[in-house]
């Protein structure tokens, strides 16, 4: 009963509430009056010294107000017993309130209200705001931004189309000018790297960084081939990649001595396994422990800050222009150019108010005020809400990685196991877990708790999530820190000093299954995340920029040449991707729709028997899966293969889906063999008569056909 109300998260009610309020409550939103009730029960038990009174009451709570909560529910499908339905509620609701005990909690318990998040944001040393997203030190006020932010997107049936912030006006540039940059690149934090590309193959470049240009404390994980396509493209020379770049064996972990590096840690072991609980350590031999080794996946932590400095210096020595301080406000494209109308971070105009470009790009995220407006009203497809800390203390076994691991089955959070709620009004969700060792100390460990979901109403916040996180930790680490192993919560190694939490990390990823986007107007780009190109299954960040990067520069700098600015010269470069349109299943199938009635195990049974599958197969088949790299011929032997060792599970997955998503998909699949056999018949041929028409003189359909 303690264990199913300390699950609980939901937005907190009145502590003392009169029966007219309680009745109100429990009418309105019923999942968050009693879920308070149980966080009241729980901390009323260990303020008890978990003695029988306070467990009666967690008992009662959990027992009786969910039949109150299924009424409420089935009320709303049969109005004309609505009214008694509430009425019944309502009091058994009152009464078990009336019926807590007043026993007020030790301070430690309640510290003036605060949650357990809050008190666990107050330890850290260095508190930042990161409501832009997880890879910083969060503060309690950016999470709850993340949380109205995301509550806006839930509750929101009919959203408002956002306000224009691209117009198209005819005629040429204010006087008739020449643009002052050939590309203005809007938000510099990954955004540079697309500028150092660009400013070093000759283009005149700016970068417009709203804050300061700068990268985060949170390293990147990436694998080596990955920074060295920065190289090829431009962005950095071979020389700034330095630090931990030796090859690890498996089991092994390099740190970079010098704190400048760029590559701050490198380990050789990153796993994946899907388990119905925790089984023993890594390496244990227990049968039941599924760990699927995925050598050179995501096992260097690159500093951010570096990377983004040198491509910054590598930029400004070839002549690139930085404004720090200064965002777009907006944009007016012209026949000649694009105008964009400038402004402080606060909002205030600046000396120079507008600049001028050929083309802009924008870089600006998957928050992105141009990619807004190009969505309209549409609503998010699916989320990735993710959670996690950087902390040191993992003394015990911190030499390996986890990219996508699992340690229970689908989780239910405010009812307990075996009801009859557990298979109807429950947002169950199956959580994944990433972890990977950092440069800073050998005890130092990131970890991160996600999971896949729609953007209906029921979904639980990011703070509900992050009060999960606290309780599932230790289990997940109890065999890579010994505090957790002797049976510590979080909390209690905090105060112990046995792990110090250096930063919490939380981040809400919305995607869109209409990706990637088209551009909103002519002599308009956008790259990674703002563009949608990310992967539905990895939202995105560094790597879905460092696998395009090197296509994208040779398009816009061809663009460029050509005079191939219009809107669907440029809709060519982020073009329609069937293997990314692909994934959007898998996304489907390891996420649970509201209500669903999917068997517990669903989700772990199909990706243990396909990654076991991957692995038999060979690095040539499970590495690039793992990369985001989705090949048609590869994808298809693992289907087969699947349907052969698990021909019970197909039908399941079938109907789980069910049939319009699957016959996308299908139709996706369809055409990654069509592009596969295309690219391979063809593509010699159109590459030759794309160099004949250059050699004529007609760049422009040149570029086209290469596209």
């Amino acid at each position: 009963s303690v264990q199913v109300t300390a699950s609980t998260r939901c937005a907190p009610l009145a502590r003392s509430a009169t029966p007219a309020a309680a009745t109100a409550a429990v009418a309105s939103r019923p999942s968050a009056f009693l879920a308070e009730l149980g966080r009241q029960a729980s901390l009323q038990q260990r303020a008890n010294g978990g003695g029988s009174r306070g467990g009666a009451l967690a008992v009662g709570i959990a027992l009786v107000l969910p039949r109150a909560k299924k009424r409420l529910r089935h009320a709303s499908h049969m109005r004309q017993r609505g009214t008694e339905a509430r009425q019944v509620a309502a009091t058994v609701a009152c009464r078990a309130a009336a019926s807590a005990p007043t026993t007020v909690a030790p301070a430690a318990t309640q510290e003036s209200g605060k949650t357990r998040t809050q008190r666990l944001l107050d330890t850290l040393p260095d508190a930042q705001d990161a409501s832009s997203g997880a890879g910083s030190a969060g503060t309690y006020a950016g999470l709850k931004a993340i949380d109205t932010a995301w509550e806006r997107v839930r509750t929101t049936r009919e959203p408002q189309a956002p306000p224009a912030f691209v117009h198209e006006v005819r005629g040429p540039l204010a006087g008739g000018a020449s643009p002052d940059f050939d590309v203005v690149v809007c938000g510099g934090t990954l955004g540079i790297f697309v500028a150092a590309a660009l400013q070093r193959r000759g283009l005149r470049v700016c970068v417009l960084e709203r804050g300061k240009l700068a990268g985060r404390v949170q390293e990147w994980n990436i694998s080596l081939k990955e920074i060295y396509e920065l190289v090829e493209a431009g962005a950095l020379d071979a020389e700034d990649v330095d630090g931990a770049i030796s090859t690890p064996a498996r089991g092994e972990v390099f740190r970079a001595e010098d704190p400048e590096a760029l590559v701050a840690v490198h380990f050789g072991s990153v796993r994946a396994g899907f388990n119905a609980q925790e089984f023993g350590p890594s390496g244990s031999g227990d049968p039941r422990l599924q760990e699927v080794w995925l050598d050179g996946c995501l096992n260097a932590g690159v500093r951010p800050a570096k990377a983004v400095a040198r491509a910054r210096a590598r930029f400004e020595a070839a002549g690139g222009v930085v404004r720090e301080g200064v965002g777009a406000a907006g944009v007016d494209i012209h026949d000649n150019g694009a105008c964009l109308r400038l402004a402080s971070a606060a909002g205030e105009t600046v000396s120079q108010d507008t600049i001028t470009a050929r083309l802009v790009i924008d870089a600006m995220g998957n928050q992105s005020p141009i990619s807004r407006q190009a969505r309209g009203t549409a609503r998010p497809f699916g989320i990735c809400i993710v959670v996690g800390t950087t902390a040191s203390g993992f003394d015990l076994d911190n030499s390996l990685g986890d990219l996508i691991y699992t340690n229970s089955d689908l989780w239910t959070g405010d009812v307990t196991a075996g009801h009859p709620d557990g298979g109807l009004g429950s947002p169950r969700k199956q959580y994944y877990w990433e972890a990977f060792p950092t440069g800073s100390g050998e005890t130092e460990r990131t970890t991160y708790l996600f999971t896949y979901m729609d953007a209906e109403a029921e979904r639980p916040t990011v703070e509900q999530q992050l009060e999960d996180y606290w309780d599932l930790l230790p289990t997940y680490q109890r065999h890579n820190c010994s505090a957790f192993a002797k049976g510590l919560s979080v909390e209690e190694a905090v105060a112990a000093g046995d792990l110090k939490l250096e930063r919490v990390l939380y981040g809400c990823f919305p995607t869109y299954k209409d990706s990637p986007l088209p551009p909103v107007a002519a002599r308009v780009l956008a790259v990674g995340d703002a563009s949608g190109i990310q992967s539905p299954l990895s939202f995105g960040g560094f790597g879905a920029l460092t696998r395009h990067l090197h296509r994208i520069s040779d398009s816009v700098v061809e663009a460029l040449a050509a005079d191939a600015l219009s809107r669907e010269d440029l809709a060519a470069v982020n073009a329609y991707l069937p293997n990314q349109a692909a994934t959007w299943m898998f996304q489907r199938a390891m996420m649970v729709p509201i209500g669903d009635r999917r068997p517990g195990n669903f989700v772990n049974r199909l990706l243990r028997t396909n990654f076991q599958i991957m692995s038999d197969l060979g690095p040539e088949v499970l590495k690039p899966f793992n990369q985001d790299v989705i090949q048609p011929r590869q994808l298809a032997r693992v289907l087969v293969e699947a349907v052969r060792r698990d021909p019970l599970n197909t039908p399941q997955l079938v109907y789980h889906i069910g049939p319009p998503m699957l016959a996308d998909w299908l139709g996706h699949m369809v055409s990654m063999f069509a592009f596969d056999a295309a690219h391979h018949v063809l593509g010699g041929t159109v590459k030759e008569q794309a160099a004949k028409l250059e050699e004529a003189g007609d760049h422009k359909e040149a570029f086209r056909l290469r596209r």
